[in-house]
């Protein structure tokens, strides 16, 4: 689907005075979420016995997968402990550095010492009778699901990253991109969070239950509101979900082998002013066992 490709700088602002903080507080349950996380100790890869390096800020970088060069852009804090890793996905016709620009990741995780990182879509995505540079979407397409495995292969291997904190998000065609990695990838991820894009997996099972956050806008007229409650439903089944109660703009559902929370703002076809803080509480709040 499509993401905005104008360069509203005032909206941009807007997004990363949001990702810097200044967004909705954490409510009660979401303290102690927190707090119990903080217990959860972390699985340092290997790159946390190696030689150490300095911070990076939306640096591209390259690598070989499936046959070709593939970019993303890289926010890293120096060599220190094991740190999480945030995977942000573009939409449709949209860039890597549009994303990190608008949602304030790259900023935020210089706020937070974690590592970001704002992969480029392939080439050649046909979506809305056009074609572009975007993602996969379903599970019979695995192109894109081996380039990101690939991404955190060299991750693990030259920063020292926590493999118990590697998180998934991503804006209209990267939501659904995300929203696929979190069964395709269920190994790798501690929880994803779509934006704006999500749908129904069909037969796909994930390795292991997958925390879920699902944002949408009521005045979204790009993705239809039938495809992400599709998404929500088939979540809801693949975590062994009972119900759902209302909280707020949010629904949280019960009896979940693993947390599944939709939220719908009134906002059309873009990403959430508090989206950035919100989803990076809901990720700190849930690394894999």
């Amino acid at each position: 689907m499509f993401a905005a490709r104008r360069s509203w700088r005032l909206v941009a602002v807007v997004l990363a005075s949001a990702a810097c903080g200044r967004g909705l507080p954490p409510s009660e349950a979401e303290r102690a979420a927190l707090a119990v996380a903080k217990e959860v100790a972390p699985a340092p890869s290997a790159g946390c016995s190696g030689r150490r390096l300095g911070t990076v800020r939306g640096v591209r970088r390259t690598l070989a997968a499936g046959g070709e060069e593939r970019g993303y852009l890289l926010d890293a804090p120096a060599a220190g402990g094991p740190v999480p890793v945030v995977l942000a996905f573009h939409g449709f016709r949209a860039s890597a550095r549009g994303l990190r620009w608008w949602t304030g990741w790259g900023q935020l995780a210089r706020r937070d010492g974690f590592i970001a990182v704002h992969p480029e879509g392939h080439d050649g995505v046909a979506l809305l009778g056009t074609t572009g540079r975007g993602w996969d979407m379903r599970p019979a397409e695995t192109h894109d699901v081996d380039f990101v495995r690939a991404v955190l292969d060299r991750l693990e291997r030259e920063r020292c990253v926590d493999r118990r904190r590697i998180f998934a998000t991503g804006m209209s065609n990267g939501g659904f991109f995300a929203n696929l990695l979190g069964c395709a990838l269920a190994e790798r991820l501690a929880a994803i969070a779509p934006v704006a894009g999500a749908l129904d997996l069909g037969s796909c099972v994930p390795a292991r239950p997958m925390p879920v956050l699902i944002l949408y806008g009521r005045a979204d007229r790009v993705v239809p509101a039938a495809l992400i409650a599709a998404a929500r439903a088939w979540w809801a089944r693949a975590d062994h979900c009972a119900t759902a109660a209302a909280d707020g703009d949010c629904e949280h559902y019960t009896g979940c082998a693993a947390d599944l929370v939709y939220c719908e703002g009134p906002q059309a076809h873009r990403w959430p002013v508090d989206a950035t803080e919100r989803i990076w509480r809901f990720f700190q709040a849930h690394p894999a066992a």
